[in-house]
């Protein structure tokens, strides 16, 4: 069932509740959010109102009743569903037409100060100082999908920001939760790692109530997790 208590915030609908999704439910309860919405494979649908913004942190699989929903009643979303096909992307695109939408591919702070030290990078290892640049992604057994889609959105980052493709991207299945993310960079004689640990779901899930807060009142539009940590630190996005 949804939650009550009253805070400062939208109120919340949450769309999953695995890890992030009951860690989300948590850190609502602890930071005074009210739930208004929740569904589960489990336990179906259960609003007590429509929420301010909607967290979708499901499966595939509960997609287009997202989508629905938020196109329905004019919520904003906010997208953790990596593993979607490619019909799935489009269709969160047109959602944006209408309401905002954050794709949120990875919600931690810390890894968009990696995205941004990644374009630092970019910018001043050129010629001479050219580098070779790996990217290794770290998950425990039972991840649905391989490389991440944290990995893959670095290795965009970096061939976008350099010119150039990574020369690997490396996955393993083993360890601790939550994740980890690795980009090396490799020139004659030395190496720079810039790696980003997460050991708690709470951190996607304070990242997810960031957004939340971003999209409520936001524009119509698809933006990712760079622009909303650029807008609430007063960067531009570029």
């Amino acid at each position: 069932m949804p939650d009550a208590p009253e805070g400062d915030g939208p109120t919340i609908g949450i769309v999953g509740l695995g890890r992030l999704g009951s860690a989300l439910r948590s850190a609502c309860r602890s930071d005074g959010r009210r739930v208004t919405l929740t569904a589960s494979r489990r336990g179906g649908w259960s609003a007590a109102a429509v929420p301010e913004v909607l967290v979708d942190a499901s499966g595939p699989e509960a997609h287009a009743d997202v989508l629905d929903y938020c196109a329905g009643h004019r919520v904003p979303l906010v997208a953790c569903v990596s593993n979607l096909t490619e019909p799935q992307w489009k269709a969160l695109a047109e959602l944006a037409e209408v309401v905002p939408v954050v794709r949120a591919t990875n919600l931690s702070f810390a890894h968009y100060l990696q995205v941004r030290i990644a374009e630092f990078t970019a910018a001043l290892t050129t010629g001479r100082f050219e580098t070779t640049t790996t990217v290794r992604e770290r998950h425990p057994l039972g991840k649905a999908h391989r490389p991440s889609g944290s990995a893959l959105a670095l290795a965009d980052t970096w061939a976008a920001a350099s010119g150039r493709a990574v020369a690997d991207i490396a996955d393993e299945r083993a360890g601790l939760p939550v994740s980890e993310h690795e980009l090396t960079h490799t020139w004659g004689g030395e190496s720079l790692h810039v790696r980003h640990h997460v050991a708690d779901w709470a951190v996607p899930a304070r990242g997810a109530l960031a957004a939340a807060d971003w999209a409520r009142t936001a524009a119509p539009g698809l933006v990712t997790m760079r622009t909303v940590y650029d807008d609430l630190t007063g960067r531009t996005t570029t």
